[in-house]
């Protein structure tokens, strides 16, 4: 679906593509895992969203000897723009093959993600479908898995910490990937580890995967720390680390402007993937038709994140 063409400026055109490969270069942090996605080589990316940038006549993304250091402000303001095409699109195609869906489902979702886009793409299905009755409940991401394993929910988003190495791929069962990043560190300063202070850190509760990654590649590597600030809302985490109170770990698309990523150049040891996973538990078909439109509209989810 790369050959449509969007009016840009003047006689220059903006394809489906280009907007694909700027929406996937700034999700991922670089060209490698967006080539993947697009089936192209890096090259053929690199050369969409320099196409791109020549449509809109400014530059979007900073590149530095071939590497992506994060957007520029014009990139930052026509992120959300970009998303909402290729959601509108993906959402207008699956509705020509979906029948329209009635009853209950009761759907969990997690605590430590940005609410405001799983609202949104919730609030997109109703839309969609006014007989379609949604009871949600929002907790830690751990207990949203502990909730489905015990049949208590239809259906539930929640995250999990991928390994070392690991592909990203669909899951088995009736369990899909929503998107796949990879976790950061990430203060409002720059910070060097190994001054001798204990690092501070602002954690999710106990049970968060974010916080049991942070712990354990902080101990792996001897550096000390401690919880200067704790919270179980995705919001308020952000406030803190905004504030300068401490250190936290987010997935790469999930840090706001305001903060700073911090690598291995100032001791940060790496940290793995992790992947926003949909799972099916209920057998109605009402379940199964929202997670098959919360799994095509991953895009909704994308399109509300802090990050844009």
């Amino acid at each position: 679906m790369g050959v449509e063409m969007i009016e840009g400026l003047g006689d220059r055109r903006v394809t489906l593509e280009q907007l694909r490969a700027f929406v996937l270069v700034n999700e991922d942090g670089g060209f490698m895992r967006a080539s993947e996605e697009l089936g192209r080589t890096q090259s053929a990316v690199s050369q969409s969203l320099q196409k791109l940038e020549d449509a809109v006549g400014c530059r979007l993304v900073d590149r530095r000897r071939g590497q992506v250091e994060g957007l520029t402000e014009e990139g930052r303001r026509f992120l959300p723009t970009a998303r909402e095409v290729l959601s509108r699109l993906t959402d207008a195609l699956g509705a020509l093959k979906r029948p329209e869906l009635f009853g209950r489902v009761r759907l969990g979702v997690p605590d430590d993600f940005p609410l405001a886009a799983i609202q949104g793409a919730i609030s997109h299905c109703l839309a969609l479908n006014p007989g379609l009755r949604v009871e949600v409940e929002s907790t830690l991401s751990g207990r949203v898995a502990s909730l489905l394993d015990k049949g208590q929910l239809d259906l539930g988003v929640h995250k999990r910490v991928t390994a070392p190495g690991e592909v990203g791929r669909e899951e088995e069962g009736e369990t899909w990937v929503l998107r796949e990043e990879p976790l950061v560190w990430v203060a409002r300063d720059r910070i060097r580890v190994g001054a001798g202070d204990a690092l501070p850190l602002v954690l999710f509760p106990e049970g968060c995967s974010y916080r049991a990654v942070a712990v354990v590649a902080l101990a792996a590597e001897g550096i000390a720390h401690y919880p200067a600030y704790v919270s179980s809302s995705y919001d308020t985490i952000h406030g803190a680390i905004d504030a300068g109170l401490g250190v936290g770990v987010f997935a790469r698309g999930g840090v706001s402007p305001r903060q700073r990523i911090l690598t291995e150049e100032e001791g940060f040891p790496p940290l793995p993937r992790v992947r926003l996973l949909l799972s099916l538990r209920g057998r109605s078909p009402a379940a199964r038709g929202l997670a098959e439109m919360l799994r095509d509209s991953a895009g909704l989810i994308r399109l509300l994140d802090p990050a844009a």
